[in-house]
């Protein structure tokens, strides 16, 4: 469902509360150090003196430039003791620094007027009720992704590769993505047979990035046909700023492509999709049971080769894993 004003309203009070919250903690710790280094209250005075007198210099017609290098100067030696008595005193220097949870906004929600990547990530939560896929995250991660459930002794025709190697290349090549994705974005094609381990993949990345402020935003290839079709010949409200936040997001995850029912209204939606999170400089994780010549069989020539050309591909190979986890776990 869209955000509601009750649900928009709900998310502000959760930024108001952090702000808050933040400031209470600077002034908890300004009082701190005021009572273990108390030279540093006279500091604060004199810095409150010279920014007074700088505007006051400039109000009595002394040049702007003049008065303003001094005032810096000033300022800026007052800021050096300032760090010298807390360090001497065993704080950080940032310790009077508010513990943003997001630094990027500061803990508002918006930068310059243009909601926040946390905000859309919040938004996202609340439309798409992602709450399960927390749930999943915290299970399926970087820290829980066990190379030992891939065989050493399973090798495809023609791959020199066990499948226990393949998947520890895998493995650098996804944590390599979300290394990179702030400064070069990029997009990847997960393939491999049912129950290789191409969800809990894209679950790692997925994981990875949300911690790092990115906004993310899960759909089997199912669930994301569903939202178009409501979209588009319903014109559903309710999923209206879902179907935005299909193209904004920073990282959209289409898991079992394939599966969906195919018809030439999925294959012109997958393509518009890919195409426009393409131009809006967007990433994409597809994952997929079908093969290279599948996807050529099944989509049009205009999308693999569309996702060919962009997309790095990670193959996963080896026996079911999840039928091994039960065989292990009985």
């Amino acid at each position: 469902m869209a955000l509601t004003n009750e649900q928009y309203d709900a998310l502000m009070r959760e930024y108001n509360h952090k702000q808050s919250r933040n400031s209470q903690i600077v002034s908890y710790r300004t009082k701190e150090l005021y009572n273990a280094v108390p030279s540093l209250s006279q500091l604060d005075e004199e810095v409150s003196k010279v920014s007074i007198s700088s505007i006051s210099a400039i109000l009595d017609g002394k040049d702007i430039n003049v008065a303003s290098a001094e005032s810096k100067e000033k300022l800026e030696n007052l800021k050096k003791r300032r760090i010298q008595l807390m360090i001497s005193a065993g704080f950080p220097e940032d310790y009077l620094e508010p513990p943003y949870d997001c630094p990027d906004c500061k803990d508002t929600g918006y930068i310059n007027g243009v909601r926040c990547h946390c905000f859309k990530q919040a938004a996202i939560n609340i439309v798409y009720r992602q709450s399960n896929i927390s749930n999943i995250l915290s299970k399926e991660n970087f820290d829980t992704f066990d190379l030992s459930v891939y065989d050493d002794d399973f090798f495809e025709p023609g791959s020199s590769l066990s499948a226990r190697a393949n998947a520890e290349f895998a493995l650098e090549k996804a944590t390599n993505f979300v290394q990179n994705f702030k400064q070069k974005g990029g997009n990847l094609l997960l393939l491999g047979r049912t129950g290789c381990g191409k969800t809990f993949l894209s679950n790692c990345i997925a994981k990875a990035l949300l911690d790092k402020g990115v906004s993310v935003i899960y759909f089997t290839a199912g669930e994301l046909f569903r939202v178009f079709e409501e979209q588009t010949f319903k014109k559903n409200v309710n999923v209206a700023e879902l179907h935005d936040h299909i193209f904004d997001c920073d990282l959209l995850i289409i898991d079992d492509l394939g599966t969906e029912f195919q018809n030439s209204f999925t294959t012109s939606r997958l393509f518009g999709c890919l195409n426009e999170r393409m131009l809006r400089s967007k990433s994409t994780i597809i994952s997929t049971n079908l093969s290279l010549e599948e996807l050529r069989d099944t989509y049009s020539e205009r999308i693999t080769s569309r996702v060919f050309s962009n997309y790095e591909v990670i193959k996963l190979i080896g026996n079911d894993i999840r039928i091994k986890k039960v065989i292990q776990n009985n």
